[in-house]
């Protein structure tokens, strides 16, 4: 979805030229520009060379093609760049942040080029080009905050992240203080034109236009326990009205998320919990051709015991309900608008469960089956998330922490599906084994290695024709902040 801005750079670079403070501020981090805004320049660079093994198909002989992450669809060895340069202004009761980006797995193709000898993508998805990753602007009426752009938002990021987390078009209100706030927000999930199509295909029209539209109401009330202990309880109400049009299966999808969420401390136990019910129906769903109706829950319930600096062991238990029938006319399977888990409290960034683990039907960001099987979509990252999906149960034991300037992390768990309707009776998914540990050579570099490894059991050999090879990864990131 990035657009070329390198023009919009440039025009950035020129502007923090011509204001009132010269460029030699920058060393101390920010720029004064003229009528009281103040602008802060920042960035990151983060080279990841990277080995991904089985992650489709559990098969070492397998071709083991199209693992996705955010630099690409890729495979076995490759390097992965994420260039970010960015800046944020705040004057008088208002702000703003900006980040271009740039995020590939690199090749010749998409050093210093658009294409390479007239082959390639033409669409300017290149590394020689940025795109606007993030962008916020607010304005603070008092009692009230506006805020619009593209950013990240969530629902529930701070527990499970099984509801939605991720950076799409927003409009935001919000207001309260620390101890009672609210948020109303409306994202912009997908907004797709047969304009995009062919034309003189006379099977699109302007009322089969792919239109996705969520919204959410959100609150947090934080408690004090005394002697430093608090807890804070959130409950969001949350609706996703997809119109999938003639480029997907399904005509409407409207679905409604009642969720709670909580999380805190007290003394060394640190509890966080999550559960959300959804609601509503699937219009004219193919392959069936008929209406689902959406009925389904999850949760998830942590601990973590923060024993010392250097250990904080934890154990985690998620649950997605599955469906149990696929041939009727309820939609069991629990799928969210996008599953962040990854990113969410007991997710582990770079691991197996968190990249496109499609050997299990787990898409980017996400730890869940619900790409498990194809048709009844009605949530998930680009909206592949099925309704007939068997679930997951996920259970893990972990422990983090931090030795000196070394950080580190490790885990264990273990998956089955919820339902064995489309696994053959077979419940158990496999085992997997995480670590991550990572070290600041200084203030502006450091090293982050992790390695994860699944082994599968009968479930997920039979979901990929009997095939029981390991899957793993393995990489190193290098980051450069200023």
């Amino acid at each position: 979805m990035k657009k070329s801005y390198l023009a919009l750079l440039v025009s950035v670079i020129f502007i923090l030229a011509t204001v009132g403070s010269s460029f030699a501020a920058m060393g101390e981090g920010t720029v004064s520009a003229k009528k009281g805004v103040d602008i802060t320049l920042f960035g990151s660079n983060l080279l990841i060379p990277s080995y991904y093994e089985n992650m489709t198909d559990f098969n070492d002989d397998g071709t083991d093609w199209g693992v996705l992450n955010e630099g690409g669809l890729t495979s076995g060895f490759f390097v992965r760049n994420e260039l970010r340069l960015g800046f944020k202004g705040t004057g008088e009761n208002w702000g703003f942040k900006v980040i271009l980006e740039n995020d590939v797995v690199m090749s010749k193709d998409n050093c210093d080029r658009n294409t390479y000898l007239g082959t390639g993508d033409t669409s300017s998805d290149y590394g020689s080009e940025f795109g606007v990753e993030r962008s916020n602007f607010w304005y603070d009426f008092g009692p009230v905050k506006l805020s619009a752009g593209w950013d990240i938002k969530y629902c529930d990021i701070k527990t499970g992240g099984l509801v939605f987390g991720d950076d799409h078009p927003f409009i935001s209100l919000s207001g309260g203080d620390k101890t009672l706030n609210w948020e109303a927000t409306m994202l912009i999930i997908n907004e797709l034109d047969d304009g995009l199509f062919d034309r003189n295909n006379p099977g699109f029209s302007d009322e089969e236009d792919m239109n996705w539209y969520a919204y959410y109401v959100k609150s947090n009330y934080t408690f004090s326990a005394g002697d430093g202990n608090k807890f804070t309880v959130s409950p969001f109400i949350a609706l996703s009205d997809l119109n999938q049009g003639a480029s997907k299966t399904n005509n409407d999808v409207e679905t409604w998320y009642f969720g709670l969420e909580g999380y805190g401390n007290f003394g060394i136990f640190q509890p966080s919990f999550e559960i959300v019910y959804a609601d509503g129906k699937i219009e004219r769903g193919a392959p069936s051709g008929k209406d689902l109706d959406i009925s389904s829950w999850a949760g998830m319930l942590g601990l973590t015991v923060a024993i010392s600096p250097a250990f904080n062991p934890y154990f985690c238990l998620t649950y997605q309900q599955g469906d149990d029938d696929p041939t009727d006319d309820d939609g069991e399977g629990f799928v969210g608008i996008t599953n962040i888990a990854r990113h969410a409290r007991y997710g582990m960034y770079h691991s197996i469960l968190g990249e496109h683990f499609t050997a299990i039907g787990s898409p980017l960001y996400a730890i869940s089956t619900e790409r498990w099987s194809k048709g009844h979509e009605y949530g998930g990252i680009g909206g592949g998330g099925t309704a007939d999906n068997p679930g997951l149960i996920y259970a893990n034991l972990g422990a983090k922490g931090k030795i000196d300037k070394f950080t580190y992390k490790t885990q264990i768990g273990y998956l089955w599906v919820d339902e064995d309707a489309t696994t053959n009776g077979e419940d158990d998914l496999g085992w997997v084994v995480e670590g991550q540990v990572g070290y600041p050579i200084s203030a502006n570099f450091s090293v982050l290695a992790t390695a994860s490894y699944f082994e599968p059991e009968e479930a997920a050999e039979e979901h990929k024709g009997g095939n029981d090879d390991a899957a793993y990864l393995a990489n190193v990131q290098l980051a450069w902040k200023w």
